[in-house]
C-alpha cells in the first residue's frame, strides 16, 4: 500500500501469506514487486505469491479500480497441487513466488470470473476457482515480475528498503540525484549502501535508476505528445544521446521507434 505524508505518497511495501490474483480495471501508476518497479494501467493482470513484498503508487489524480482474489493453498491439503493433474497449476504457483504478469489476457473474461466467484457458493465456487487457475496455467504469454535470484527481504531491512524506494521515486527526475545523496539520506556510507542496494535489488543503483527513468519515459511516450528531448528531460536526463543509449539498452529499440510502434 501507499500512505500520504503531506502532498507525497510514501511507498510502504507489504506482504501476506496468501496468493493474490489482481486485475486492474481502472487507474494507472507504478507497481513495486520484489526488486522491480514497473508502470501499471487498466487491463493489467498479475499473480503474486506469498510473502512477496509489493505495493502500488498511483499517478497524480488517479483512482485505482481493481479486483483482487486471495487464497491459501493449504486450504486444499498439503500435497493437493502435487498430483499429476495439477502439474501446470503447480508450476504457475511456483512462478508466482516471483510474481507473474499476463500479456494479452482476456481481462473482461477474467474480471467476470472473479466477480462471479464473489457471489457463488459451495461446490460451484470451488470448481470455477480451479477453472480460473487452470486457464491461467495454460497461458504461455506470461513473464516473471522479479529477478530469478530474488530473495525475500529480512524484516529488519524493510525500513531501509522502503526509504530507498521513496527517495528514488521522489527524485528520479532530479538531475542531481546521486548515490552519495541517497546514501546520506539512508545514513550509510556510499560503499555500504552500494553493497546493501545490490544485495536487495540485484543490480547497481545506477542500473535501477535508469530502469525507473526509462519506465517513466515509456509512459510519457505513450500518453503525451512531448517530443523526445522533452521526454528525456522530464525523465531525469540532460543529454539526449545518453537517454537514447539507455532506452535502447533497456527496451531494445530507440524512443522514436518505440513511439512509432505504439502508433
Amino acid at each position: 500500500m501507499t500512505r500520504k505524508f503531506g502532498e507525497k505518497q510514501l511507498v510502504i511495501l507489504r506482504t501476506h501469506d496468501e496468493y493474490e490474483i489482481t486485475v486492474i480495471t481502472g487507474g494507472s501508476g507504478k507497481r513495486f514487486i520484489g526488486d522491480k518497479i514497473e508502470n501499471f494501467s487498466n487491463g493489467d493482470v498479475f499473480i503474486i505469491g506469498p510473502n512477496l513484498p509489493h505495493t502500488i503508487q498511483l499517478d497524480e489524480n488517479q483512482k485505482i479500480k481493481m479486483l483482487t482474489l486471495h487464497f491459501l493453498t493449504d486450504t486444499f491439503g498439503n500435497r493437493f497441487f502435487e498430483v499429476p493433474e495439477n502439474s501446470l497449476i503447480l508450476k504457475l504457483l511456483r512462478d508466482s513466488q516471483l510474481g507473474v504478469a499476463f500479456k494479452g489476457a482476456t481481462v473482461d473474461d477474467i474480471m467476470n470470473r472473479l466477480q462471479n466467484l464473489m457471489v457463488q457458493k459451495g461446490y460451484e465456487r470451488l470448481i470455477n476457482f480451479f477453472r480460473l487457475l487452470d486457464e491461467f496455467s495454460k497461458m504461455e504469454n506470461r513473464r516473471l515480475l522479479t529477478s530469478r535470484g530474488f530473495r525475500k527481504i529480512k524484516n529488519e531491512d524493510y525500513p531501509i528498503v522502503n526509504k530507498t524506494y521513496e527517495y528514488i521515486i521522489a527524485k528520479f527526475g532530479d538531475k542531481t540525484i546521486s548515490l552519495n545523496g541517497i546514501a546520506e539520506h539512508i545514513n550509510m556510507s556510499s560503499s555500504t549502501f552500494s553493497r546493501f542496494f545490490k544485495k536487495h535489488f540485484y543490480k547497481t543503483y545506477t542500473q535501477f535508476l535508469n530502469e525507473v527513468r526509462i519506465g517513466h519515459a515509456c509512459k510519457l511516450l505513450q500518453e503525451t505528445n512531448q517530443n523526445i528531448a522533452q521526454v528525456a528531460y522530464a525523465s531525469g536526463y540532460n543529454h539526449i544521446a545518453y537517454f537514447n543509449k539507455q532506452f535502447k539498452k533497456i527496451m531494445g529499440y530507440s524512443p522514436k521507434k518505440y513511439r512509432r510502434e505504439l502508433n
